[in-house]
């Protein structure tokens, strides 16, 4: 019943600490929420290409955004200066996950595939794909403090085993230094689908979640490798997104908050669970979301869940009420996907219009 407790504001499993700028600054718990649009931007040139997924990287500094049109990008968090492009997929990019020691960025595509990227070369050293797996890529995720990845492929979730190697070799320079392995894999009850998993990378947790496309939860036990808990007819439709509440290198919660996630399926809301006892502890109701799957994120405090919606709006909750606190306004199209700053209060939204939105906290 005691899950590893997370360390903050410490180094990293690469012996990499925070900027010395990070490393004291805590997030401010009594500012405002951000709810002030305070910059917006066009993601592509030229034709509109509709955003699917935004994450802040854990430091902050950066955001990651996947477009529709099989492109990556990495922007500062303050929008400033030429995003940096990442082009490989052959379909709309469906995950974008950073690293927890910010050098790697891993997204996920509709082709398939999962792809990683340096971040300081700005360019691709790994693809996983059809020779992995016997189905296309769903969910893909680093874990353990980057000493693995997670993913999803059909009813089987699958611990791969990593090395990434960014260096250039003029003799050898076609040869490919990085590679994956797979560890083990699990198949879910039922061997159905999954939709979506879940699990902590900034501090060691053996627990993985995984939403099933017959509309259950399950409880994925990695010490044991084996299936620990199942929660039948979850929503009223399969979940497409599980968010858990894992705070921030720059708070620390109080440790029975990490066991919170939220669940949400198009037509069936948000619905927030305990992870000791398993049941749906609140449903918060109030926003559209009939058709694109929309996007959910927990604030680094642990007291609010913000959630896309098809009405161009995004709906801020506080976790102890069931109806919205905030509406924010200012996209053209549905809301896909949420992300708050893990070092100040900032939220930034993409959509389907294919523009970010940072919302600020108002003065």
């Amino acid at each position: 019943t005691t899950m590893f407790l997370p360390k903050t504001n410490t180094r990293g499993s690469g012996g990499r600490s925070l900027p010395r700028s990070h490393i004291h600054r805590e997030y401010p718990l009594r500012l405002s929420l951000p709810t002030r649009v305070h910059k917006q931007l066009v993601l592509a040139h030229g034709p509109p290409a509709a955003a699917t997924c935004v994450q802040y990287s854990g430091d902050g500094r950066w955001l990651a955004c996947g477009l529709a049109n099989h492109l990556s990008l990495v922007l500062r968090a303050d929008l400033a200066g030429t995003p940096a492009v990442f082009s490989g997929h052959d379909g709309p990019v469906s995950t974008v996950c950073w690293s927890q020691d910010g050098r790697w960025l891993l997204s996920a595509s509709r082709d398939g595939t999962l792809r990683l990227w340096s971040l300081r070369r700005a360019e691709h050293v790994l693809c996983v794909g059809r020779d992995m797996f016997s189905k296309p890529v769903g969910s893909a995720q680093f874990y353990y403090l980057d000493a693995f990845i997670l993913s999803s492929s059909g009813p089987e979730l699958q611990l791969l085993r990593h090395h990434l190697d960014a260096s250039k070799d003029e003799i050898r320079r076609y040869r490919q230094r990085s590679w994956c392995r797979r560890v083990f894999r699990l198949r879910t009850t039922g061997a159905t689908g999954i939709t979506s998993l879940s699990a902590v990378n900034d501090f060691y947790s053996y627990l993985v979640l995984a939403a099933g496309r017959n509309r259950t939860l399950e409880v994925f036990d990695l010490n044991a490798a084996r299936s620990a808990a199942l929660i039948v007819e979850a929503h009223s439709r399969p979940v497409h997104q599980i968010c858990q509440n894992k705070g921030s290198s720059f708070t620390t919660l109080q440790p029975l908050l990490y066991n919170l996630f939220a669940t949400t399926a198009a037509g069936d809301g948000v619905k927030l669970w305990d992870m000791r006892t398993l049941r749906c502890e609140r449903c918060f109701e109030g926003h559209p979301n009939h058709g694109y799957p929309c996007g959910i994120a927990f604030s680094p405090c642990g007291r609010y869940v913000a959630s896309g919606a098809d009405d161009r709006h995004v709906y801020m909750y506080d976790v102890g009420s069931s109806t919205f606190s905030h509406r924010l306004a200012g996209h053209t199209d549905t809301v896909t996907g949420v992300a708050f700053s893990p070092s100040v209060p900032q939220l930034a939204t993409v959509s389907l219009d294919g523009k970010l939105q940072l919302f600020g906290a108002g003065h």
